[in-house]
């Protein structure tokens, strides 16, 4: 197929009217999560699909209003199809404007017909880390500040948080097999507890060795017996833990479809910023509380009143804090923050907070 094909800069994407845009998204969990904002900020006289090479992913756009997801038969995310060409055919760098041949993989193909783009959207997502001011100083900020007008950018309230266009319910059929694995796992009245150790992009936002978790799974099982504790890293944090995979790995369902029934079932969420992290703030309505060791919160995800962030000395040394994102933000998007002393977090730090929070 012959589209149009364009990246965020130059406007181009900006001035588009009346078009059928496809927006190719070849980012991680977390990166469709923190997208969530834009939609419902880009110009409506387009119509708006979503994909990539990995249905895991692209299955969490099922139910938002503002953009269709195209599905591609592979689960798990990837640049390419297996035997086939890489980023469905594109340079990232060629996409300026001009029209291009685009390569869409079986099944992809026939969803991609039936929505009939017109013109297709690659970037890159660029990474701000906290240079970019209000009113674009998240990642997805940023990138609200080259995919839309600027006459249209004067609509909105940019010191308020933006909502997420995702819809972060599940369909009943999801619901019921993930309440059924669960209930092999816990028994009525007792409550689940996320830890999310690791993320995948940077080990150096992880948290620790998995020490300090395991010391947090026990302390927060002696706070109350009641707490069943779920590792998405599939880890083992003592009695009364299990591993995501573990619990859901045979419901043979998209991740980002499992993840919303799942979520639904959670009174507490601890760990990194990974895509796990930024669904739960997104989603809001949970308890939680973010592990900052090499990042800053003001860089990617809008407030939550229900969560707290515990950020190590080593943002405060790097002067991550006083980068453009935090010092230019009003008090209205501020998050709610507690600076260590030290560079790890311990597990007496994160019951502090769940005490501040639940």
């Amino acid at each position: 197929m012959r589209l149009q094909t364009m990246r965020e800069d130059r406007g181009l994407f900006a001035a588009l009217r009346g078009t059928r845009v496809l927006i190719y998204w070849p980012h991680g969990f977390g990166d469709w999560v923190t997208f969530g904002v834009v939609p419902p900020l880009l110009e409506p006289s387009n119509a708006y699909a979503i994909t990539r090479i990995g249905d895991d992913y692209v299955s969490l756009m099922e139910g938002n209003r503002f953009v269709e997801p195209l599905y591609g038969g592979v689960r798990a995310p990837s640049d390419a199809p297996s035997g086939g060409v890489a980023h469905l055919g594109l340079s990232l760098r060629a996409c300026n404007g001009k029209t291009a041949n685009v390569t869409f993989p079986a099944p992809l193909d026939a969803a991609v017909a039936r929505f009939a783009p017109r013109a297709l959207l690659w970037t890159d997502y660029p990474e701000t880390e906290g240079r970019s001011p209000f009113p674009f100083h998240t990642k997805a900020r940023h990138l609200i500040g080259r995919l839309v007008s600027r006459e249209r950018l004067a609509a909105f309230d940019l010191a308020l948080p933006l909502p997420n266009g995702i819809d972060f319910s599940a369909s009943e059929p999801t619901q019921r097999r993930v309440d059924e694995r669960l209930a092999q796992f816990a028994q009525p009245g007792d409550r689940i507890a996320v830890v999310s150790r690791c993320g995948v992009t940077a080990a150096r936002k992880n948290w620790g060795d998995g020490t300090q978790a395991r010391a947090f799974a026990a302390a927060l099982r002696a706070s109350s017996p009641r707490w069943r504790i779920v590792s998405m890293d599939d880890e083992d944090l003592g009695g009364g833990t299990a591993g995501f995979r573990a619990l859901f790995g045979e419901i043979g369902e998209p991740f980002g479809r499992i993840y919303k029934a799942f979520s639904s079932r959670v009174a507490l969420f601890a760990g990194v910023p990974a895509g796990p992290l930024h669904f739960t703030m997104a989603r809001g309505g949970i308890p939680t509380v973010g592990l900052w060791i090499a990042h800053h919160p003001d860089w990617y995800d809008e407030p939550n009143p229900a969560a707290i962030h515990l950020v190590g000395r080593y943002v405060r040394e790097r002067k991550f804090d006083r980068r453009p994102a935090t010092t230019t933000k009003p008090p209205s998007l501020r998050h709610r923050l507690v600076y260590l002393e030290t560079d790890a977090i311990g597990a007496d730090d994160v019951m502090e907070a769940v005490r501040a929070v639940t």
